[in-house]
């Protein structure tokens, strides 16, 4: 049943191009730099709004939009995260799916 499974997802066309847009982003030095500018900020910015520093919060926020916007005008990386998330809203949907069924028939 394993095996079926992640032949399954793995054939999916969206995960199909996942996979190779992965490796371009993985091996591109500017977008992994820039994903790490972004991860950095966006902690910044957690802790600036649990501290209340509201001056120093608009000042992440705003350094993460242009860093973000930088970020999408690489080739690939929009569709990249697009596809991300496609992926993983179906996968939520088919754990969502499993965890009905179990419910279902334990509960009968």
């Amino acid at each position: 049943m394993n095996n079926r499974l992640l032949d399954y997802f793995n054939n999916i066309p969206e995960v199909i191009r996942l996979k190779e847009l992965k490796n371009y982003v993985e091996s591109n030095e500017k977008i992994i730099e820039k994903f790490d500018e972004i991860k950095d900020l966006q902690k910044k910015m957690v802790n600036a709004r649990e501290f209340n520093q509201i001056n120093q919060l608009k000042v992440y926020e705003d350094e993460y939009k242009k860093l973000n916007s930088e970020l999408l005008d690489i080739p690939f990386v929009e569709e990249y995260l697009e596809l991300m998330n496609q992926v993983d809203l179906m996968i939520q949907g088919f754990i969502n799916n499993v965890e009905y069924e179990i419910n279902k028939k334990i509960n009968g």
